[in-house]
């Protein structure tokens, strides 16, 4: 018998690296969790899809491929509630006044656009505005009705006749 050497290499395992994710809005459309790291470690997810069907932080679990010198890691992704943009009722006005500017900014910070951007007091009736928020915000959509009054003229009983002298 004779006296052989072997040399043993022992690898050190790689934490897979994935780009972070989120965070999304409730209702969003979420990235796909990626099979595949960044350091090229390939693997499965547990649960397999990113949910946004409520607010709150969800940790994934990704697990490697047997045989690739890689540990288990995860990832939290950040699911943020929508906001409702909040605004202070404008009007009723009068036919042919002079109307508030309608803000692009809501008193609880969300921004965005309006249509039809500016209230229009041509004509009575009621109008419904729509308030778009400015995307990547987590915000709802929202309206305000704003009411043109036709002028009223005013009417008062009729006095008299009197007499000469009379209070």
């Amino acid at each position: 018998a004779t006296t052989s050497t072997m040399n043993v290499v022992i690898n050190a395992n790689t934490t897979p690296s994935f780009t972070a994710m989120g965070p999304y809005c409730v209702g969003a459309t979420p990235a796909t969790l990626a099979t595949t790291s960044l350091n090229s470690i390939t693997g499965i997810w547990a649960p397999a899809a990113i949910s946004t069907a409520s607010a709150g932080t969800t940790t994934y679990y990704f697990t490697p491929t047997a045989g690739q010198c890689a540990t288990n890691t995860d990832v939290s992704v950040v699911v943020n509630d929508n906001v409702t943009p909040a605004f202070t009722a404008l009007g009723p006005y009068c036919e042919g006044a002079t109307p508030a500017t309608l803000s692009t900014t809501s008193s609880n910070s969300i921004t965005g656009t309006w249509s039809p951007a500016t209230i229009n007091t041509a004509s009575a009736g009621t109008t419904t505005y729509a308030f778009t928020p400015t995307s990547g915000q987590c915000a709802l959509s929202t309206s305000m009705n704003v009411t043109v009054n036709n002028p009223v003229a005013p009417t008062f009983n009729a006095y008299g006749p009197y007499c000469v002298g009379v209070t």
